[in-house]
């Protein structure tokens, strides 16, 4: 009977986080959100971290589930990345991280296509004050305006055009990803 129970123990111990949602440093990840009336699942979560600090909690959300990062890339229809900011970060800096990461991931060609959206998402990031632990940021894919940009819950912009929001998810899932293991852990495979 006792080896019945703990067995039962044991399988329930596993059971919890996939029921209840995530949870790294501290932060609290769902395993579904609604992103324009359709509802996501987690395909990952990892820690960004830079210089051995702690930066930020990031969760991709995906309508299905795929390991694969050109697979997500193609994806069609609503997403998110949700940041979750572990450290103090200034806005400017964020910008410019973001900014760093798309440059890094993007063919001169490509950047040429989407430099009117960089421009754009740039100037959010003058708008909004500096990050401080517990904010947060979600950056959407709503097919039918592009990519929203909410900071601390206050919508900063929506940027038009698919191929920008393919632009920013290739920060994380590009092939000069901003953490090799944060791709990892978002693609679900750690």
């Amino acid at each position: 009977m006792n080896k019945l129970i703990a067995a039962a123990l044991f399988a329930l111990a596993f059971l919890t986080p996939t029921a209840q949602g995530a949870e790294l440093e501290g932060v609290k990840i769902p395993d579904q959100v609604t992103v324009a009336g359709q509802s996501l699942t987690l395909n990952g979560a990892g820690v960004r971290s830079r210089f051995g600090f702690k930066v930020y909690v990031g969760g991709l959300y995906l309508p299905r589930k795929s390991g694969n990062a050109n697979e997500v890339l193609n994806m069609k229809g609503a997403k998110r990345v949700h940041l979750t900011l572990l450290r103090e970060i200034s806005s400017k800096d964020l910008g410019e991280a973001f900014l760093k990461g798309v440059r890094d991931n993007l063919s001169p060609e490509e950047l040429q296509k989407v430099s009117t959206q960089l421009v754009q998402f740039g100037q959010v990031f003058a708008t909004i004050p500096s990050g401080k632990p517990g904010d947060v940021i979600v950056v959407d894919f709503n097919p039918s305006r592009g990519t929203v940009v909410n900071s601390m819950g206050k919508e900063q912009a929506a940027i038009p055009g698919e191929d920008f929001y393919e632009a920013l998810l290739k920060i994380w899932l590009g092939n000069k990803p901003v953490q090799a293991d944060l791709k990892d852990a978002m693609l679900g495979k750690k």
